[in-house]
């Protein structure tokens, strides 16, 4: 067997010699490892082929490197299975969000290749709208409601009628459930949506037309002494 070697030691007049063919592998893997970080910058978009999923993401090969792709850039919506988004030995294009050559991380996502929802969101919705939609996610501070896809937003538990801030909201509010909701305000710089039951506004709207027609009518309907004095 012929191999490569590289002298590491030279003493005695060549009586005492060290060679290293480990030295050699690991000059050839440096030397591809700079053609890659040459390539592989932050920013790029490039191939790769899913190689592993995980609980966190999936591993994807580039080039022969391996980067992980963080479950967090699979999607706009919320995933909690990397397997429902990507699949082992598919091929994907991706975009490099960090490069760690120092440390060899690279991390890549998929997500920053789609467009955005907000962009779609500031144009469709608005203030006062009413849209139905489902419950995302259950907090201690309200419910978090999705009305179009990666568009979720916060119905605070103050605007939930008969709860109170020691109600567990998660013996209420079920991940699914249908939920009819009016948008109180829209921050698409900060992605943040204000929601209101739309039960509670409809309720609010009957109040206040009730109370109005009660002006209207110099309050003789609400005050029947008043019009009986009249007759």
């Amino acid at each position: 067997k012929h191999l490569t070697f590289i002298i590491t030691e030279y003493k005695n007049d060549g009586k005492n010699v060290l060679v290293s063919n480990r030295m050699i592998g690991e000059s050839e893997y440096k030397n591809e490892l700079g053609k890659l970080a040459a390539q592989i910058t932050e920013g790029a978009i490039v191939e790769a082929t899913v190689e592993s999923i995980e609980k966190f993401g999936a591993f994807v090969n580039i080039q022969g490197f391996r980067a992980l792709l963080p479950i967090s850039e699979l999607s706009f919506d919320r995933v909690s299975d990397a397997g429902e988004v990507v699949q082992v030995g598919q091929e994907l294009k991706v975009k490099v969000i960090k490069a760690d050559w120092k440390n060899e991380r690279v991390s890549v996502s998929l997500k920053a290749l789609l467009s955005d929802p907000w962009e779609e969101a500031a144009k469709n919705i608005v203030a006062g709208e009413k849209l139905d939609g489902t419950v995302e996610r259950v907090t201690d501070f309200g419910v978090f409601v999705n009305v179009a896809k990666g568009i979720d937003g916060l119905v605070h538990i103050s605007e939930l009628s008969d709860v109170t801030k020691n109600t567990n909201l998660k013996k209420l509010y079920k991940t699914g459930d249908k939920f009819s909701v009016v948008v109180e305000k829209i921050d698409v710089e900060s992605k943040r949506l204000s929601l209101k039951p739309a039960e509670s506004v409809e309720q609010e709207k009957t109040a206040s037309k009730y109370l109005s027609s009660q002006d209207d009518d110099d309050g003789e309907t609400y005050n029947p002494f008043a019009a009986l004095l009249k007759k």
